[in-house]
């Protein structure tokens, strides 16, 4: 059986191929070249070749024969592969930024190798109906503007950068090579720029030859990628001069011109043809002059657009840069740190005045409620000073009418001459009571109260003496007309210099008790006497210890002064830091005195917990047992003060 023959996929060839453009390289290619121009014979990097042995180096025979460019003949190509040179390839490959004398010198030998007269192709030959399209349009600066602009140009521009970023080399291999092939369109090469620069020279060489041959010295332009940025007349930046790309440590001076310069770039490029191409609009074919101005809008509109476009792109392609470029992250993220720290500090300023204010008004807060609260004091205080006043007042002036009215109802009064105070005002109770009322609401409260003290020293009990009835009578009379009230002042001056004399007895009392109250050598000695005589534990130690001192020195000292005096003496003669208990009557919680000395004092809590250890440990118990339980439970107190301390209650309660 025959084997099957399976076609896995069938080639489908398009129906017409793309032509193009190889360039040939390498040293066969040199070698053919070589040959094919006659400069060596077929043998002569062969082994039998007499002149040259076999190791010659290929390299040094190429470059001594390859210094002579090959000349394009366009008579052997055909008319498709015509139709995709340039015009400046169809000029002899002329460059493109050549002048126009340049591009005239072309054409001229153009013409010598490709005109109908030198080929005999007739004047339709398509060689020469190209080569002299080509002088047409470049030769106009319009034409070749608008020629240029659309000549093979990449484009594109890089995407967009990490978030990360990238590395400076990275950066600059990416970037820099788009920046260099789009300064091409800048306005420092617009062809029509550099024509009239070479006429201006012209024109200046023309002169300087006139004037003797003497030539001017013009400045020399910088190159493209000068680290020096040229300077405007005027001090400004010059952006006629591309500055450089720069490296990664480059000043952010030189990194921010060069970006200045890409923001406000100037492009020569102009895009009519393309326009003309894609409006589909022939302005030469127009059938009228209106149709050809509408087509000439129509076409200036559609280049307008390109250009925005163009510019559009120019910007995206800085924008990405500027973004990519790690000096500028660097300097962004300074000035974002800074801008960090000023927003801190700023913050922190903020707060500690937000701080400061809160606390000022605190403190005026806390300050007025504090006046507010004195305010508020004051004026209760104040208050109730009047209401007191008032009150005080009150009871002055009651006592006034009582004392004046008493004396005047008791008839005779207080007088010693038989007249009755009622006849001071001749028996009238209204001439009275208008005197009393006039004295109280003119009067005021020192002056009633000296009335008063007047009217109560001088009488017995509430009755007053006459004479300080008609006293009143005569102060009366006198604030009734207005004069000098002499009667008043005399009251006053009597009552100020008995409250002298009562001041100064009391003060007399007083010095006589305190010298009463001292103790002499004889009855300190006496006091010692009793208490080493009377020792603690006896029923009423203090009373006799009191009299004992009594009978001794013939004094009245009582069984207080004994013991404050006792207690006095004790702590004096104690050592810093040691605390003598007071010797005083300590009453038992039965209600019974029992007395105690100083070092066998005992507090109501001490007595409560000996009663209280007593009734818990019944005397059934081993004496010695029982005692030690009981004085665990007394603070302070060892065995034996607790049972002296029972001792002396059982005796007292016996006694009692």
């Amino acid at each position: 059986m025959e084997p099957e023959v399976v076609v896995e996929s069938n080639l489908d060839w398009p129906e017409s191929l793309e032509e193009v453009e190889v360039e040939c390289a390498g040293s066969s290619y040199i070698n053919w070249e070589l040959y094919r121009s006659e400069k060596v014979d077929f043998l002569h990097w062969s082994k039998f070749h007499d002149g040259i042995e076999k190791d010659t180096d290929v390299t040094e025979v190429a470059d001594a024969t390859s210094t002579k460019k090959k000349e394009r003949n366009l008579l052997k190509y055909s008319s498709a592969k015509l139709s995709k040179l340039t015009y400046y390839q169809l000029l002899g490959d002329a460059p493109m930024h050549s002048t126009s004398e340049d591009i005239k010198r072309a054409y001229h030998k153009a013409c010598l190798k490709y005109h109908p007269d030198k080929t005999g192709r007739g004047e339709e030959d398509e060689v020469f109906l190209k080569v002299k399209a080509a002088f047409e349009t470049l030769s106009d600066i319009k034409k070749r503007k608008a020629y240029d602009s659309t000549m093979d140009f990449d484009e594109r521009i890089p995407p967009a950068p990490p978030a990360g970023g990238v590395e400076f080399a990275e950066f600059k291999s990416t970037y820099a090579a788009v920046f260099e092939r789009n300064l091409r369109f800048h306005v420092k090469y617009d062809p029509e720029r550099q024509q009239k620069g070479a006429q201006e020279n012209g024109s200046n060489n023309a002169s300087g030859s006139k004037n003797g041959g003497k030539k001017k010295n013009k400045r020399k332009s910088q190159p493209q990628n000068s680290t020096k940025d040229a300077q405007s007349p005027d001090g400004g930046y010059d952006t006629m001069a591309p500055p450089n790309f720069g490296e990664d440590d480059s000043p952010l001076e030189q990194v921010h011109k060069f970006y200045d310069f890409w923001t406000h770039f100037e492009s020569w490029r102009d895009f009519t043809l393309k326009a003309t191409e894609l409006t589909e609009h022939n302005v030469d074919a127009a059938d009228s002059r209106e149709e050809k101005r509408w087509m000439a809008k129509e076409i200036d509109r559609k280049a307008r657009a390109l250009k925005r476009e163009e510019m559009a792109r120019i910007n995206l392609l800085v924008e990405r840069s500027m973004a990519a470029d790690p000096r500028l992250r660097r300097e962004r993220q300074r000035e974002k740190q800074e801008r960090e720290d000023r927003e801190r500090q700023r913050k922190l300023e903020a707060e500690t005045k937000e701080r400061e204010e809160r606390e000022r008004q605190e403190r005026e807060k806390k300050q007025r409620q504090e006046e507010e609260a004195k305010a508020k004091e004051m004026k209760t205080q104040q208050k109730l000073s009047k209401e007191k006043e008032k009150k005080q007042l009150r009871k002055t002036k009651q006592l006034f009418r009582k004392l004046v009215m008493a004396s005047f109802s008791s008839g005779d009064g207080a007088s010693d001459n038989g007249a009755g105070a009622s006849a001071v005002w001749e028996g009238s109770l209204e001439a009275m009571n208008d005197d009393v009322e006039l004295l109280c609401s003119k009067l005021t409260f020192v002056e009633i109260s000296s009335l008063n003290n007047s009217l109560q020293q001088s009488g017995n009990g509430d009755l007053a003496s006459l004479d300080s009835i008609k006293q009143v009578k005569l102060v009366a009379d006198e604030t009734r007309q207005g004069v000098q009230q002499n009667t008043l002042k005399a009251i006053q001056e009597r009552e100020a210099l008995r409250a002298e004399a009562d001041r100064k007895k009391e003060e007399a009392k007083k010095e006589k008790k305190a010298e009463a109250k001292s103790w002499s050598t004889e009855e300190l000695s006496a006091l010692a006497k009793g208490v080493k005589k009377y020792p603690p534990g006896g029923a009423n130690r203090w009373d006799t210890i009191a009299l004992f001192v009594n009978n001794l020195c013939h004094g009245s000292r009582t069984k207080e002064e004994c013991i404050e005096k006792y207690n006095q003496l004790a702590s004096q003669s104690s050592p810093p830091g040691e605390n003598k208990p007071n010797t005083s009557n300590v009453p038992a919680s039965n209600g019974t005195q029992i007395d105690s000395d100083s070092s066998d004092s005992w507090t109501a809590e001490q007595d409560q917990q000996l009663q209280a250890g007593l009734a818990k440990f019944p005397a059934t118990m081993e004496k010695n047992e029982r005692w030690t339980n009981i004085a665990k439970g007394v603070t302070g107190k060892s065995k034996k003060d607790c049972v002296a301390r029972f001792k002396a209650i059982r005796e007292a309660i016996k006694k009692k």
